[in-house]
């Protein structure tokens, strides 16, 4: 499922198609491997998708600091989940705070504005407190688990 999965995010595009279009393409490639038309159902394929949009490895996403990830992104709108996976897994890992280009690719936009938008709404629902360091990068920390980001430069191109 995960190969699949990374195979129709390949497209550089993939982040910027809607939901449907994707499991539609999914479904194809399910069916070709021989997996039959049932491979994941909708919610289970939005959610296998946020965590590979997001980006985890297979050692992560089968712990259990991930599924407490996945618990607490399950209250959100499905299109902000993605978002705060993609943030927690840079927590759990210890790596700097995603870009708002990042940020912006995970919630399927080109707009920082967005981006930082969907930062601000996580803080407003207490799953995240932003906060800068001297230098003015910054770091997200995940309300509950207390993981935390590195300082990363908002403004940086992801590569």
């Amino acid at each position: 499922m995960r190969a699949l999965l990374r195979a129709v995010l390949a497209d550089p595009d993939s982040c910027f198609r809607p939901v449907a279009v994707l499991y539609q393409d999914f479904l194809v490639r399910a069916r070709i491997e021989g997996m039959g038309r049932d491979a994941l159902d909708l919610s289970q394929f939005r959610r296998a998708l946020a965590t590979a949009r997001a980006g985890v490895d297979e050692a992560l996403a089968d712990g259990p600091a991930w599924q407490e990830a996945e618990d607490l992104a399950a209250v959100l709108p499905e299109d902000v989940q993605g978002v705060f996976l993609l943030v927690a897994w840079a927590a759990q890992a210890r790596l700097p705070c995603p870009s708002d280009a990042a940020v912006a690719r995970a919630y399927g936009t080109h707009s920082p504005g967005r981006a930082r938008r969907q930062l601000h709404y996580l803080e407003e629902r207490n799953l995240l407190v932003l906060r800068e360091d001297g230098a003015g990068r910054r770091i997200a920390a995940v309300i509950g688990p207390g993981w935390e980001t590195l300082p990363g430069d908002p403004a940086a191109v992801p590569a």
